[in-house]
């Protein structure tokens, strides 16, 4: 027997000693543990989302390299574990688990057939309105939305999600993006568009076309309406009295800019000479009068007489100190025009350097009209008074704006001198335009149930160089759209949020969903692994 004393710290027997581990295979055990929990994300991540295959990839490609390491480093334990007596509790874990991947892997595929989402904001802020749902259910022709953005602008997804909520209900709508830095000459000659057009357009495949500039609900209803449900609409400008063209758009007396308005609005605009007819064309939704320098040919007044007796619809923009030959027209519709100069003494419109001839118009009457301008100004230069006549038969004659009360319809202005009124002059407020309605359903080769006209004593505020002032450009769409019977068949209520979008491109989406979703979480639950495998072999 030996019973030579032991040193002290020496081990009385080796039985029960722990295998020492180096360093390497320690590192090898966390890289092969974060590898596994890095392809399970992976997986998982697919199942959700085939979307974010780029992203399940990278998962798989790192966790591949995890388990590779750990197998070079720890491969000794792992023969040891595979001839273990817990081998097979091992495998029928793994088995299990694969089999959950597998079956959240089916069920992904299987509701990505048909999509069923729910909204569950406290304002449904994506859930369409009734009327919208309507609309797109409607759908009998294809149309297709181009949006000019480019991949990394944050407004591109916002389109993206808006029309999907459409594409829901139908199969009649598709969505095209084009980049705007280079896009196809035959598109842009197609879809009549310039520098100032809006970035989405709407092509329907009977060939109506119109233009919005945000993807509101109300806007892309109203769009998906205008350019699938109605007929073609086609306005006419008269031309042959110094007119100028509605094509130039440099020229500050044009209307050039006017015309690219309505065509945004899927309207056809064109130029029209009456000088030559006996009848205005049949396919005319409205004729413009506007710009002219001299009268209009007697043949030319008894031609819009009859077509308005028939059903007609005219706009009419007036200057003052011209005579237009058109008093057998307005007159029997109700509509006094004053040969005389609107006068305001009021500083928003010095301030804009324009002087008493420049009225400026806040408030409203109750029109469809004007309804929905609300409190946005309008600025009229050199205006004449045009007056409602209240009590005719068959008629409906209402003024769309009024000026202040300190203003006056000037009867002397072409005398000069300075702004005064006298006994003579229209008190204020004064009347600056009227909208009139006539029944025509009981005419004989009638052209709609109703004539409808409207008269402007103004016809700068609709040219190049004021449309873009205050409300003219709405005033004016809004004016040509009600005339030929087209008003808003949809009115979205805007919907309200609790917070706000946070723009951001592509490129920062990819990485705020790449570290929120992914590398942080993968981490946290890999290193917690970690620490428990490296625990448990000691």
């Amino acid at each position: 027997m030996n019973d030579t004393p032991k040193t002290p710290g020496e081990a009385r027997s080796q039985e029960g000693a722990l295998a020492q581990t180096s360093a390497v295979a320690t590192v090898g055990l966390v890289a092969g543990v974060l590898g596994l929990t890095a392809a399970i994300f992976g997986v998982v991540l697919y199942a959700l989302d085939p979307g974010a295959l780029p992203l399940a990839t990278g998962n798989l490609l790192v966790g591949a390299v995890g388990l590779v390491f750990y197998a070079a480093t720890n491969w000794k334990t792992m023969l040891r574990a595979v001839g273990g007596r817990s081998t097979t509790l091992v495998v029928l874990e793994v088995a299990i688990v694969a089999g959950v991947f597998a079956a959240l892997a089916t069920l992904n595929y299987f509701t990505a057939q048909d999509p069923k989402e729910w909204d569950l904001t406290r304002d449904k802020l994506y859930t369409l309105h009734e009327q919208s749902t309507q609309v797109a259910e409607a759908l009998t022709q294809k149309v297709t939305i181009y949006g000019f953005f480019r991949s990394t602008e944050g407004a591109r997804q916002v389109l993206e999600e808006s029309v999907n909520l459409y594409r829901m209900h139908t199969d009649k709508v598709e969505l095209v993006f084009v980049n705007p830095d280079a896009p196809p000459p035959e598109l842009i000659a197609r879809l009549d568009l310039n520098n100032s057009s809006p970035r989405i357009v709407f092509e329907s495949e009977s060939g109506q076309v119109a233009k919005i500039r945000a993807p509101t609900e109300e806007d892309i209803t109203n769009a998906l309406i205008k350019v699938a449900e109605r007929p073609p609409r086609k306005v006419y400008f008269l031309t042959g009295h110094g007119e100028p063209t509605i094509d130039d758009g440099q020229a500050e007396d044009g209307y050039a800019m006017a015309a690219s308005q309505l065509r945004n609005e899927g309207f056809t605009v064109e130029s029209l000479s009456l000088l030559d007819k006996e009848n205005v064309p049949k396919d005319a939704s409205a004729v413009v009068v506007a710009g002219a320098k001299s009268a209009l040919f007697p043949n030319e007044v008894e031609t819009l007489k009859v077509w308005l007796n028939r059903g007609g619809r005219v706009v009419v923009l007036l200057e003052p100190g011209l005579d237009y030959g058109m008093e057998s027209i307005w007159r029997p519709f109700g509509v006094m025009v004053d040969d005389d100069l609107v006068l305001e003494p009021n500083p928003t419109g010095r301030a804009k350097g324009f002087g008493y001839e420049s009225p400026v118009i806040t408030k409203y009457e109750p029109h469809p009209i004007t309804n929905k301008l609300k409190s946005a100004a309008s600025l009229f230069y050199r205006s004449r008074s045009v007056l409602p006549k209240v009590g005719l038969a068959n008629l409906e004659v209402v003024p769309l704006f009024k000026t202040s009360p300190t203003s006056w319809g000037d009867m002397n202005w072409r005398d000069g001198g300075a702004p005064e009124r006298g006994e003579g002059d229209v008190p204020g407020p004064v009347s600056l335009a009227v909208a009139v309605t006539k029944k025509t359903a009981t005419v004989a080769g009638k052209v709609n149930d109703e004539a409808r006209m409207v008269v402007v004593g103004d016809l700068h505020f609709a040219n190049n160089r004021f449309i873009t002032m205050g409300a003219h450009r709405d005033l004016f769409q809004n004016m040509v759209s009600w005339t030929i019977g087209d008003e808003d068949r949809i009115s979205v209520r805007p919907k309200s949020r609790t917070g706000d979008r946070l723009p951001i491109t592509e490129a920062q989406q990819y990485g705020i969903m790449f570290f929120s979703v992914n590398l942080l979480p993968l981490l946290i639950v890999g290193f917690g692994f970690s620490v428990w495998a490296v625990r448990r072999r000691k």
